[in-house]
């Protein structure tokens, strides 16, 4: 494979890898491409009172569950000198001796995300244990029930359900009848309603949940009805036939789970307040991603400690200035002092502001290059050289600040912001310019590097480029393709159109 080849293979891949990276992120984990995307988070709080018999406590509750829409980005307890357990489905509180009236509390935040993160399961084969024994009239009345769902409703599991609770509800055949007279012997409603449908041979769940559609206190779970219809499990409300949405829908126990049990008391109860508030889309991603174990998540940059954190919200933009460096350079013509120098200027303007930064570099790159071209007449070697100036520019420095101060001008005390090294090796660079070209070549790399460094400096401040580098740096990838392309060009620059204009013309 020749180089050229090589080149472009390994371009695609960045590509491939970086985009691919980034629309994971942004349509599976929750991330958004905007910095001030905001999603609503709902709090919700379980309050589990009981009165306790005076001996050792086992409070066991069922905890709310991922879904494909909704996601669960914290949770914790409350529950006072109560031990508490976590484990794969509960939370488990113990506690030696009790007495009297306890309350426990459990808190879990959750929100909305667009992408789908928890695949639907496929439902187990329908088994003679998801069928309800009848017997005699209630036998012949459930397959009578069973025979005129299905003409109703065809093969459509939905259809099917949707014509069972119609029977049920309106109860006006003399079969529906039979069946609700005898409901409680069946295990109830919901039970008897999933026994008939597993019969007419419909993959069928007995939910509970939270729909977080509003603000509330004391609010009860929900039961209802999860049917698959082939692709993909779908919510029925039982009293009403009506399909209901997944999304603001919190499922907390799904089957045969036990929602909550109290082992050492009685008279216990659990309820629910919800309430919601606005937060940015990235961090409610990072917290599900924390909370779920997503790999782009535990293994990234915001598993540092947030003072490492913050230095990478720095560090990742000097790519961008690299790439501004690149176009100005490879494909604008623009002339630098230096291939990197105007990168760390625009660092330093990141914390003096544009303005001030161009005047006090300006100020001591012109007071070094005073003093410079004085040390070219004492004939010093090349390190002695080099290190007087960087004295002086140390020099000058101070004498900035301490006028700065005396003069009340806090902006001259930003001095100290700029890299002492490189202004160093600028002057030297410049003043070496400045005796073998002339001033013309002083003027225009400095102005080239003031100009560009003035162009990464807008780009660095952008908030939609830093959200982007942060909150997915595996965009840098794709960067990096670009600067690979960039250098793989060989053509005129855009300074160069005007200087070989002439050769296009017609003699």
């Amino acid at each position: 494979m020749n180089t050229k080849k090589q080149l472009r293979l390994i371009i695609c891949v960045l590509l491939v890898v970086g985009l691919g990276a980034a629309l994971y992120k942004n349509q599976v984990l929750g991330f958004s491409f905007l910095p001030e995307t905001r999603v609503d988070v709902w709090a919700i709080e379980g309050k589990i009172t009981f009165t306790a018999d005076g001996g050792p406590v086992t409070v066991r509750l069922n905890k709310a569950d991922n879904t494909s829409n909704m996601v669960i980005l914290s949770q914790e307890t409350v529950g006072e000198k109560y031990l508490f357990t976590k484990e794969t489905k509960d939370g488990v509180w113990t506690k030696e001796s009790a007495t009297g009236e306890q309350v426990i509390y459990y808190r879990a935040s959750t929100y909305r995300r667009g992408g789908t993160t928890v695949v639907d399961p496929a439902p187990a084969p329908i088994t003679d244990a998801d069928l309800i024994v009848f017997d005699g009239a209630a036998e012949e009345a459930a397959e009578l029930i069973i025979q005129q769902i299905k003409e109703l409703g065809g093969d459509d599991p939905l259809a099917i359900s949707r014509a069972l609770l119609t029977f049920l509800n309106s109860a006006e055949k003399q079969s529906a009848q039979v069946l609700l007279k005898e409901r409680k012997q069946y295990g109830g409603f919901l039970e008897l309603t999933r026994g008939l449908l597993a019969r007419a041979g419909v993959h069928v769940l007995k939910i509970k949940g939270l729909f977080l559609d509003e603000d509330s206190r004391n609010k009860k779970l929900t039961s209802l009805l999860q049917i698959y219809d082939g692709r993909k499990w779908q919510i029925i409300d039982p009293k009403t036939g009506v399909t209901r949405t997944h999304d603001d829908f919190v499922l907390w126990v799904s089957g045969d789970e036990s929602l909550f049990e109290v082992t050492g008391g009685k008279d216990s109860s659990l309820s629910f307040s919800v309430n919601s508030s606005k937060v940015l889309a990235s961090r409610a991603a990072i917290a599900a991603g924390k909370n779920s174990g997503a790999m782009l998540i535990d293994f990234s940059i915001y598993s540092l400690p947030l003072a490492e954190q913050n230095t990478f919200k720095l560090l990742l933009l000097i790519p961008l200035g690299a790439l501004v460096v690149v176009i100005l350079r490879n494909l604008v013509g623009i002339q630098t002092s230096g291939t990197f120098m105007p990168i760390l200027i625009a660092l330093t303007f990141l914390q003096t502001t544009l303005l001030w930064g161009l005047i006090l570099f300006l100020v001591v790159v012109s007071v070094g290059l005073i003093m410079r071209s004085y040390l070219s007449h004492l004939n010093l070697l090349l390190v002695p050289r080099i290190s007087a100036v960087l004295v002086f520019v140390i020099v000058i420095f101070v004498v900035i600040s301490v006028l700065s101060i005396k003069l009340d001008f806090s902006q001259g005390l930003q001095v100290t912001f700029f890299p002492m090294i490189i202004i160093s090796w600028t002057i030297e660079r410049m003043s070496v310019l400045w005796e073998e070209e002339g001033p013309r070549d002083v003027f225009i790399q400095g102005g080239g590097s003031l100009f560009t460094a003035s162009i990464i400096y807008m780009v660095m401040m952008n908030k939609f480029l830093g959200h982007l580098v942060y909150a997915f740096p595996e965009l840098l990838l794709v960067l990096l393709a670009i600067i690979l392309v960039i250098g793989s060009y060989s053509g005129y620059r855009l300074s160069e159109l005007r200087r070989f204009e002439p050769m296009t013309r017609k003699s």
